[in-house]
């Protein structure tokens, strides 16, 4: 069975190639956006997503605006986020789950609870 892949969305290459991986060996499939803007764009035309991992501080469209624009569209607002910031004492409505980026183990169990396990 196909899951839908997991939606990484921040703006430091390094970060999202690390997530990726770290879920590539979990099993996961990933498609990855640099800020709020891509990851929308995607989703607009028709890009699906299990799950999306969300930075809070980017350019051009932050986590908050784009968790706004998220849960303004119906259909967006039932794909579950975890916020992976480095940012302390800041989160979003309705989350999944929150995780520190220096704690990427935490960042697998999130998405494992919220997963139900790899596909």
């Amino acid at each position: 069975m196909t899951i839908d892949p997991v939606l990484v969305v921040d703006d430091n290459p390094d970060t999202r190639d690390a997530i990726t991986r770290l879920l590539h060996i979990r099993g996961y499939p990933v498609v990855t956006a640099k800020d709020g803007v891509e990851a929308l764009e995607y989703l607009f035309a028709g890009g699906r997503a299990a799950l999306i991992i969300l930075d809070l501080h980017m350019p051009r469209l932050n986590g908050q605006l784009f968790r706004a624009a998220q849960l303004r569209d119906e259909a967006l607002a039932r794909i579950p986020v975890i916020v992976f910031t480095v940012a302390v004492g800041e989160t979003l409505p309705d989350i999944s789950g929150l995780v520190r980026k220096n704690n990427p183990g935490a960042l697998l169990g999130q998405v494992e609870r919220a997963l139900g396990g790899p596909g």
